[in-house]
């Protein structure tokens, strides 16, 4: 049986928090204050954290909004969710709390990018209902 959400409350991060949120992501890269700062002060996204009752930050999720032509209105995208340890009933509570920011910003769908080795995510998505759909992605490397 799975232990239950240890005693962690979500809130928007903030700027100090990145260096954690770097940590949790495990993505490897230089250093990006400016676009850190940038993305926490955006309205075109939103980024949450799950700080657990020490201070320590937990997991993440991070939700892109864009305008679509095509829909009309805002379509949202998880664009990270991330627990360590790993834990199912926090991973579902971060993804249940995007799905709820991007209702509240007038979404009617949320999509997610998942890298193939997230099994956790896939997982915790799919147990919500989400199903795939064509999305057709290219890897354009950096920029030149």
């Amino acid at each position: 049986m799975e232990p239950t959400v240890p005693d962690v409350r979500v809130r928007r991060g903030r700027r100090s928090d990145f260096a954690r949120v770097r940590a949790l992501l495990r993505e490897p890269g230089p250093r990006r204050e400016r676009f850190d700062r940038r993305t926490l002060g955006s309205l075109a996204g939103d980024v949450y954290v799950a700080e657990a009752r020490g201070g320590e930050i937990v997991g993440i999720v991070a939700v892109a909004y864009l305008r679509s032509l095509a829909e009309g209105r805002f379509a949202a995208v998880l664009d990270a969710a991330r627990v360590v340890p790993e834990s199912a009933p926090l991973l579902d509570r971060l993804i249940a709390f995007a799905e709820a920011r991007a209702r509240r910003r007038g979404c009617r769908r949320l999509a997610a990018w998942v890298s193939p080795g997230d099994a956790a995510l896939r997982a915790a998505l799919a147990s919500r209902g989400y199903r795939s759909r064509d999305w057709l992605v290219a890897d354009l490397g950096e920029a030149g």
